[in-house]
């Protein structure tokens, strides 16, 4: 940042309106202060000139001060504008990121599904078994609807069943061959493919399929999954870009090559920009911008094809007023309690008092020296000159407090609410993934096969868990994964040192009575967030899914149910968006929490005595928020000034907007002031 203000100072400071007038109305005043001194010189003769001259110097003050406070409104400007556009470019690097991160681990699950590996096993496959493992890929889709395509090839590449009958394909992309032929879990691959033809670019996540779990197992063949690349992005421009943000979000590739934009006529695919700093002024199609871009953090790991989000602010728009964002409310007491805002503004303030009070003394010395001299006609310069001080005093004070009340600390509260509709988005994209993954193993073929039979054997009972460890193993949310019959009772764990639960009832507290009536495969059932035996009597949500009978007949032989990590994941999220200081570790004081409508604490990050299940001591109102609708404001909670934001969730695709669950979710944000 300070590299840009030192290259651009000009330019920035003719794009802050504020700026430029308080520039010009300080202009305005010096320029008369120096006419009428000049008036004092030339009429009267009679009053010492060291009067004068401790007037200019007192002018040259004001002067010197002037430039500091231009110099500190640049900073404190810049500073917000970059923070909020870094933030966003982050985010939207960061959210896709995680998502791709669970496409990784779909295609490694979805490869080792025995309905595939036996449709590949034949040499060739009747019509009807082609239908049948398309319309498995459908099943799967209607669970995970981040895919728009799904692609099953054999050993030799030939195309055995995919799932988009509009979508021809025609030949084999040579992704397919080179999966064959790596040793990498999975590969994938960003660019334009013959699997969807009709798009510019395709992000394909590939994995053999081989003929067991086995290291050196026979290859079989490929897996192709088709992420919704275009569609992702549509809705994380949405959520970061508010209505009337002129700003424009782009994910760039390694060569920084635009491979994603919010805003494709200012900004088209395929625009590649030099590489440059994090933060800089660019010239883009005849216009000044501001642009930051971010590499993403990496999600447990994982880091993509090492793309990058880009934010970009068109120069002349960048440094509107913010005062609408404050309500009209009057944040002074606070500010003068805070810590956080800038000590150099606080002493530009006070020096210009200072120095007015001086000039006032001068003045004061000037009418008693007139007086002496019988200058009368000097009385009328030295009012003047006072009336002056006290209004260049004035404007100083205003525009500190202006920058304060409105420039920094609408930066505290869009920062506060941008952090809290953060983590409530975080949290319902991973709760997302919670509500597929029960449906999808819930249709593994050997559960229905072993659960629709009237008795259960040991043998059996012994795949099933070894299934379950398998899956619990690539997907660590989760403490335990359980199969239950029809009657609620337990058959297999996931997790060796929980086996004692086999033969037990899944009670009413762990939702599975919600499946056992329901045999649409669409279907899911949630617990109450509430103790349970299943999670050590800690508070968690349970994701349960009916197991049909293969006979396709409807009846439920059963359900599963995944118990989710609730504590350290939700901890881990809230964690994740605090503020931070320079090591890493969240702001000192900072904290965030996941609540309820009634203010019951479903999650917890950064705070020494508040527990989980307890309730959040706040006003109701805060708990009354609209699904999708943010709130910021200041606070004393504790005993100490607060920014707390807060954000209502209104779910992700589908998942809590279309598929019948509703279960409203607040995230708490509190930044000490």
């Amino acid at each position: 940042m300070n590299a840009l203000i030192e290259k651009h100072t000009p330019k920035l400071l003719n794009a802050m309106v504020d700026v430029r007038n308080f520039e010009t109305r300080l202009a305005q005043l010096n320029d008369w202060w120096g006419k009428i001194t000049l008036i004092g010189k030339i009429n009267s003769h009679n009053v010492a000139p060291t009067i004068l001259d401790d007037m200019a110097r007192t002018q040259s003050k004001f002067g010197e001060l002037q430039r500091k406070l231009t110099h500190n409104l640049l900073v404190e400007n810049v500073q917000k504008l970059v923070l909020d556009n870094a933030s966003k470019a982050q985010v939207a690097i960061d959210l896709l990121v995680r998502n791709l991160f669970e496409r990784t681990a779909d295609v490694g699950f979805l490869a080792t599904d025995d309905d595939i590996r036996v449709f590949l096993a034949q040499a060739e496959p009747e019509p009807e078994q082609v239908r049948f493992i398309e319309n498995r890929l459908r099943e799967y889709v209607k669970k995970y609807s981040v895919y728009d395509e799904i692609a099953i090839f054999d050993a030799q590449g030939r195309l055995r069943a995919h799932l988009d009958p509009d979508n021809r394909i025609e030949g084999s992309d040579p992704l397919v061959a080179e999966t064959l032929h790596s040793d990498r879990d999975y590969l994938e691959t960003f660019r334009y493919s013959v699997l969807q033809a009709e798009r510019r670019r395709s992000l394909i996540y590939s994995c053999k399929i081989t003929e067991t779990d086995q290291k050196n197992s026979r290859v079989l063949g490929v897996l192709c999954l088709c992420f919704r690349f275009e569609d992702e992005m549509r809705g994380i421009f949405s959520d970061l870009l508010a209505a009337g943000d002129r700003g424009i979000i782009a994910i760039l590739d390694a060569e920084r090559r635009v491979i994603a934009s919010s805003n494709e006529q200012l900004l088209p695919v395929d625009t590649r920009f030099p590489r440059s700093d994090a933060v800089g002024l660019v010239n883009f199609q005849g216009q000044d911008y501001i642009v930051n871009t971010r590499p993403g953090n990496g999600y447990q790991g994982y880091y993509g094809l090492g793309w990058r989000g880009q934010m970009m602010t068109r120069l002349d728009f960048a440094f509107g007023r913010a005062g609408d964002e404050l309500g009209g409310a009057d944040y002074s007491e606070i500010i003068g309690q805070s810590d956080s805002f800038p000590p150099e503004l606080k002493e530009i303030h006070k020096a210009s008092v200072d120095i007015n009070a001086d000039l006032g003394l001068l003045v004061l010395n000037g009418k008693i020296a007139s007086a002496r001299q019988n200058a009368a006609e000097f009385m009328p310069v030295l009012e003047a000159i006072k009336q002056i001080g006290t209004d260049i005093a004035g404007i100083f004070a205003a525009s500190v407090n202006s920058l304060q009340e409105v420039t920094v600390m609408s930066s505290h509260l869009n920062n506060a609410g941008f952090l809290a509709s953060l983590a409530v988005n975080i949290m319902d994209r991973n709760l997302y993934e919670r509500a597929n993954d029960c449906r999808w193993w819930a249709l593994t073929s050997a559960f229905r096969r072993n659960l629709a039979k009237t008795e259960t054997s040991a043998a059996e009972k012994r795949q099933m868990c070894e299934i379950l460890a398998y899956i619990n193993a690539l997907y660590t949310v989760y403490t335990n994964l359980y199969l239950y019959d029809a009657h609620g009772e337990i058959v297999a764990v996931s997790d060796a040192t929980q086996t004692a639960l086999i033969g037990s009832k899944a009670d009413e507290a762990s939702g599975c009575r919600t499946v056992l009536n329901n045999a649409d495969s669409q279907h899911y059932g949630v617990s109450d967030f509430v103790p349970s035996r299943f999670y050590q009597g800690r508070h968690t949500y349970i994701y349960n899914a009916a197991v049909t009978d293969p006979a396709g007949n409807g009846r439920v032989v059963g359900g599963i149910g995944i118990v989710f990590d609730s504590e350290p994941q939700f901890s881990a999220m809230l964690r994740e968006i605090l503020p931070k200081e320079a090591g890493g570790a969240p702001l000192k004081n900072s904290f965030a929490a996941f609540t309820d409508r009634q203010g019951r604490i479903l999650g917890l990050a950064n705070h020494g005595h508040y527990r989980v299940g307890e309730r959040l001591p706040l006003d109701d109102n805060h708990f009354a928020l609209k699904n999708g609708q943010t709130s910021s404001s200041l606070l004393r909670h504790e005993g100490a000034n607060y920014v707390l934001g807060v954000a209502a969730g209104k779910g992700y695709r589908e998942y809590k907007t279309a598929d019948g669950y509703c279960n409203d979710v607040l995230a708490f944000v509190f930044i000490p002031l």
